[in-house]
């Protein structure tokens, strides 16, 4: 190794292998001799620590036949358990695991939190857990410092772990709305509220001599009395902080005091809403968050009292981060409105797409509009994102050095994203779970304070928890949480000790990480070959996309990515500069890759959301376990998925569909989109074999779920079946499927019979009431030929569905075949939801009308009767049911209802809300087409329809599946 050039960087990696157990269990040895140490110890405290104490559990009592028994009890259920966690667990520490952020837990934490967990520690309180608060107080500091907190005067920053993110996330919700509030609080416990006749504890500070001068958030100092509402609600969150230690400082108030003296007013003990009535505030304070907000946000916003509908939604660019010019329409309109803002909250990551949003616009701009007079607190959502500050070097200025271009394998992260990691010391709070990116044990979220007066907004204290001289080491008085497992702080602190939160330390491990998923971002953007009907797309864009290249150029750079990163070794890849400063271009910003597959049908590229849907949700399901039954070994890879809504994604979902060729002329196609994901977090696939390997294993996976794709959007030759409807004047009902595009029509035709076959239909019927029949074409045709004129088909008639080898009752030819109805069931033909009220097209004669359900969403069912008797006003006529009318079930509620219920493989015509089985009355309005019905137009009658005949029925999606057979239902 003497003159190998990159002996430093195998050295660095080799020390990586000594943080984990390993995919093979490689470092099991180790594990099974700490944790030996960690039993012994325990074995000896208890043997030890009351020396002279009896033993409790006798010699006698092991000996006697009921703890034999409970031992063998407790054997056997553990050696179960062990066998299912072994066989059904999801192999987190495989470097196949690519799908949420799980990886294998680093050894010092799984040694930690078990050898801690044997104590069971509380860090609700001191006294149940002296040695585990400590380290979490150490835990607080140690990750303060590597997100850039530091002591600033009299500002000293704070942290402490929760049980997760989202209970991190509710708790900055907390702090900040009382922060909000706490100006109004004070003005109310000084006099603000004459009303009351009761003398406010501090009136004395009214009239002051000097005054108590505030600062606004413009810059004016001002008597804090004669501030006006809107001045206390955008004060800057460190003057807000500053008060009660100014309040001290400069009037010898003492802590005990103003805390008894503004009790009375506080939010915490009046609520929201009576601050909000003392001070005319008409309309809630809101929080601004990009769209890839985690869903812990609104459910924050809903148990804090603000309410879900005030996180209002930031539209992302189209690389999925905020967009700070929409976020400043949305301020202005705050100004202009007189709304007060809570905060705005900056994703350093988000789970679904590993987006960062601009944290370092964010906190510029805050400091724009504080000079309009707005003033806000800035959170940093970095539950993912957090660690990867380790890789900045707090110890100089600027930028981190960029020595971080090792052999096996690390990488930098991008400019863009150490920039906004860079500006996290400017958030007013931060969270950061440790169980992701950390490689920590659940659970071990964590929220850090820039100022840790914040903390002081949201304590509650009890005296059987809390004592007045251990505030200093108490951490559950402070957030969400009581009881909480000291095991998850000392997890988190041994694996501080261990990996160490610098560049070198946690920065090297996630360098080979974001390595790893960098490359895999290049086989995702390059996978799509023009042989092949598969394509793949990345959400985030190669460096041609964004500068907006030709086609050619964009190919041109995906064969150097093949040619020059996939094809090589890691060694030739370090010994390239060119390729490495190029790899470091690629991909998202923190390991995380969004992506999604489309298909081509005979070398046309599938245009319908819908389908393209399909094939990523069957994707996801090959390559997940969502069940028992699913076999773990059978997965090659893990990956997860997601959608992007089109409400939510705008632009940024637009942009995607048209890379991903899912365009209708000038227009993406509609619908929300299915997606894949795969987060990478092992440093272990650096091998560009395994990591091929695990490409191919997608692409075979993939390709096997794309012929299914094309079977279902292959538009030839096929055989239809109908539904036969009437006796005298016949209407043959197309039976449709939404997942085959050969049967993706509503079809409703009348033909002229030939005799005998009328008449052979008419005495099956009459002699089985209670069976219905069908006609199908007896060679394969296309559906749009079946319809026009002077076609030759010979149709055979059958009893019910006809089976594989079934012979026809008989077979005829039809003439002067009519068209009734023929309407598209393709995905860009569809409503977005469903009607309110279910419609049916109505068509026949007044003697004899009949109903198919109109099919406008899917999943659906088609719901066909026969022989409807009509009391309606004003009557139709001959005319208008031949041509065929829409008519609307106005106490069958559509939307209410959707999906349709199942019972078995059937649906379920006698379901509440439905009562379609014949002989129910029905109270109906007609329309002229189901457009008017849609377009909110006049119903050209009124009146009931009585179900006769029979009702036949079908799952028109068969379970979305090619191989499936329909099902079907007949109630006379």
């Amino acid at each position: 190794m003497g003159d190998d050039p990159h002996h430093k960087d195998r050295l660095a990696h080799a020390r990586v292998g000594s943080y984990f157990l390993g995919p093979k269990a490689e470092n099991f040895d180790i594990l099974s001799e700490l944790m030996g140490k960690v039993l012994a110890d325990q074995k000896t405290v208890r043997q030890n620590l009351y020396h002279d104490d009896p033993e409790f559990i006798t010699s006698s009592m092991m000996q006697s036949s009921t703890y034999t028994e409970s031992i063998d009890e407790l054997r056997g259920y553990v050696n179960t358990l062990s066998e299912n966690l072994a066989l059904h667990s999801i192999p987190f520490w495989s470097p196949r695991y690519n799908a949420h952020m799980n990886m294998d837990v680093a050894l010092p934490s799984i040694i930690g939190y078990m050898a801690t967990m044997m104590y069971n520690p509380n860090n609700v309180a001191t006294e149940a857990s002296p040695l585990t608060t400590e380290k979490e107080r150490t835990v607080g500091k140690d990750l303060c410092k590597m997100l850039g907190y530091r002591k600033r005067g009299n500002v000293t920053p704070w942290g402490h772990i929760t049980c997760d993110g989202s209970v991190a996330n509710l708790e900055a919700i907390w702090a900040i709305r009382n922060l909000k509030f706490y100006p109004l609080s004070l003005k109310l416990a000084i006099g603000k509220n004459e009303s009351t006749g009761i003398e406010p504890p501090l009136r004395f500070l009214a009239h002051a001599d000097p005054p108590f001068l505030v600062e606004n958030c413009k810059g004016e100092k001002k008597p804090f009395i004669e501030l006006d509402t809107w001045e206390l609600l955008n004060l800057k969150p460190s003057t807000v902080l500053e008060l009660p230690t100014r309040l001290t400082n400069e009037y010898s108030i003492t802590a005990q005091f103003l805390q008894d003296a503004l009790k009375p007013y506080l939010i915490q003990t009046v609520g929201k809403d009576y601050l909000e009535r003392c001070f005319d505030i008409e309309t809630s304070g809101k929080f601004f968050l990009s769209t890839t907000k985690h869903y812990s946000w609104p459910k924050g916003g809903a148990i804090s009292g603000i309410g879900s509908d005030n996180f209002i939604n930031v539209a992302v660019d189209e690389d999925a981060r905020m967009d700070i010019k929409d976020l400043q329409k949305h301020l202005d309109n705050c100004i202009h409105n007189r709304i007060p803002v809570y905060g705005g909250v900056a994703i350093m990551g988000s789970t679904e797409h590993g987006a960062c949003d601009p944290l370092a616009a964010l906190v510029r701009l805050r400091r724009d509009y504080e000079a309009k007079g707005l003033s806000f607190a800035i959170h940093a959502d970095a539950a993912w994102g957090g660690y990867f500050a380790s890789l900045i070097d707090h110890s100089v200025k600027g930028s981190p050095p960029n020595d971080l271009l090792p052999l096996v394998p690390a990488l930098a992260l991008q400019p863009y994203t150490m920039e906004q990691l860079q500006y996290l010391e400017f958030a007013d709070s931060i969270t950061i779970d440790p169980h992701k990116s950390g490689y920590i044990n659940y659970p071990a979220g964590g929220l850090c304070y820039r100022d840790e007066r914040m903390k002081y907004l949201i304590t509650w204290t009890s005296p059987i928890v809390f004592h007045a001289n251990d505030e200093k080491g108490s951490m559950g008085v402070y957030g969400v949480e009581g009881s909480k497992p000291g095991a998850a702080a000392v997890a988190t602190w041994l694996t501080h000790k261990m990996l160490k939160l610098t560049p070198n330390g946690y920065g090297r491990l996630l360098g080979e990480a974001v390595f790893t998923c960098t490359k895999l971002y290049c086989h995702w953007a390059t996978m799509t070959r023009v042989e092949d009907d598969l394509i793949v797309c990345p959400l985030i864009r190669l460096p041609s996309e964004k500068r907006g290249l030709s086609e050619r150029d964009i190919e041109s750079e995906k064969q150097r990515i093949r040619e020059r990163i996939l094809s090589v070794t890691n060694e030739q890849l370090f010994d390239d500069p060119d390729s490495m400063d190029f790899l470091s271009e690629l991909g998202g910003d923190l390991m995380i890759n969004a992506f999604a597959c489309n298909f081509k049908v005979n070398g046309k590229v599938n245009d319908d959301v819908n389908e393209a849907n399909y094939l990523n949700q069957r994707i996801f399901e090959r390559l997940s376990v969502t069940s028992m039954d699913d076999v773990v070994a059978k997965r090659p890879l893990f990956l997860t998925s997601s959608t992007f809504g089109e409400a939510t994604y705008g632009k940024c979902l637009e942009t995607y569909k048209r890379r991903l060729q899912l365009v209708h002329g000038e227009s993406p196609a509609r619908g929300d989109l299915s997606y894949l994901v795969n987060v990478t977090m092992s440093p272990w696939p650096t091998d560009r074999d395994f990591l091929n390997k695990l490409a191919e294993d997608f692409r075979r996976v993939a390709n096997e779920e794309v012929e299914k794709c094309v079977i279902r959007n292959k538009i030839e030759p096929d055989f239809h079946g109908f539904v036969m409807q009437g006796l005298d004047q016949i209407h043959l009902v197309h039976i449709p499927m939404f997942h085959m595009a050969n049967h993706r029509w509503q079809l409703i035709i009348t033909a002229d019979f030939p005799e005998d076959a009328k008449q052979r239909y008419q005495q099956l019927r009459k002699e089985n009431p209670d069976k219905f029949y069908t006609v199908a074409n007896t060679r394969t045709e296309l559906l749009e030929n079946m319809v026009k004129p002077g076609v030759d088909i010979v149709w055979r008639l059958d009893e019910g569905l006809p089976e594989d080898g079934q012979k026809p009752i008989m077979t005829f030819k039809l003439s002067n075949i009519r068209v009734v109805v023929q309407e598209s069931m393709f995905f860009n033909a569809l409503d977005q939801a469903y009607p309110d009220r279910m419609p049916f097209y109505l068509y026949g004669s007044k003697g004899k009308a009949h109903l198919d359900h109109v099919l406008k969403k899917a999943p659906n069912g088609m719901i066909s009767v026969d022989n409807v008797k009509l009391t309606l006003e004003p009557e139709l006529n001959d005319d208008q049911l031949a041509q065929g009318v829409v008519a609307v079930l106005e106490d069958v509620f559509e939307n209410a209802i959707q999906p349709l219920p199942l019972d078995g493989s059937n649906i379920s015509l006698a379901a509440p809300g439905l009562n379609l089985a014949p002989g129910k009355t029905h109270k109906a309005s007609v329309y002229e087409s189901y457009e008017a019905f849609k377009g909110g137009s006049a119903p050209i009658s009124k009146g009931d329809i009585t179900l006769g005949g029979y009702v036949f029925a079908d799952w028109a999606d068969v379970n979305m599946d090619p191989a499936a057979k329909p099902c079907h239902e007949l109630k006379n």
